[in-house]
């Protein structure tokens, strides 16, 4: 690149020309001469190629690292920008433009999961529009209940998952599952009243208990005496536990 753009390895960031910087951070958009040296020093190739920018292989890192420290080694070089086209909304001014009870999408995505739930469950449909949507709307009424139901309701739907606690990350995944109905499959859950308000455990443990009553087994790491008192069984562990405790 230094070769191709005039310029050495030395050169002060601020005296490379605007073409070379933009070359070295998005990509050269052009094939350039490269003269590759194995480390034996026994083999000399020559090819064309083009250089994908240190933007672009950060990127392309990121998006294929299985490891969590690269990710987040690689977040240091990120910050977040709202869209000057769309204002953040992330959709087109004509998905925008479709509105139903006098909301857009983004509108309803920025409700709480209890306002959201809300606003379906008393959505004023004509006979065709409902017969439409009748499938549709019973899913998303469903998925908002579940999420009510393990005490999610102050969430909004456009949250980012960054942003969630590790009670509520797990509590969504919990509400996933709920809604798969899947049964003879073991849950291992770790401490999910982390976060919860007291007046709310009782609807997580009764969703717990709808997990175990279809026909799965549940398994909680917890320390919450509301959730001890409703187990089926206790395993106490660590020093002085049981009996000794």
């Amino acid at each position: 690149m230094a070769k191709h753009y005039e310029f050495n390895l030395d050169t002060p960031l601020k005296d490379i020309s605007e073409t070379a910087q933009k070359a070295l951070l998005y990509g050269s958009g052009e094939k350039i001469d490269v003269t590759y040296i194995n480390k034996q020093q026994t083999g000399r190739f020559e090819y064309q190629s083009e250089f994908p920018g240190i933007l672009g292989d950060l990127k392309r890192r990121y998006l294929e690292s299985s490891s969590d420290g690269v990710k987040e080694w690689l977040e240091e070089f990120m910050a977040q920008q709202v869209c000057p086209d769309c204002d953040g909304k992330r959709l087109r001014p004509e998905a925008l433009a479709v509105r139903i009870s006098g909301k857009n999408i983004y509108e309803v995505s920025r409700l709480s999961v209890a306002d959201a739930l809300q606003f379906f469950e008393g959505l004023k449909l004509s006979d065709t529009d409902r017969s439409i949507s009748e499938q549709a709307l019973k899913e998303i009424t469903a998925r908002l209940g579940f999420m009510n139901a393990v005490g999610l309701e102050y969430l909004s739907l456009e949250r980012s998952a960054s942003t969630l606690s590790g009670g509520e990350a797990q509590r969504i995944r919990l509400a996933t599952q709920i809604g798969s109905s899947l049964v003879g499959v073991l849950y291992i859950l770790d401490e999910p009243t982390i976060g919860l308000h007291q007046r709310d455990n009782a609807r997580l443990i009764e969703t717990l208990l709808r997990l175990r009553n279809i026909g799965n087994t549940v398994i909680v790491v917890e320390h919450d005496e509301q959730v001890l008192r409703t187990a089926d069984y206790i395993v106490d562990l660590g020093p002085a536990a049981g009996v000794h405790a």
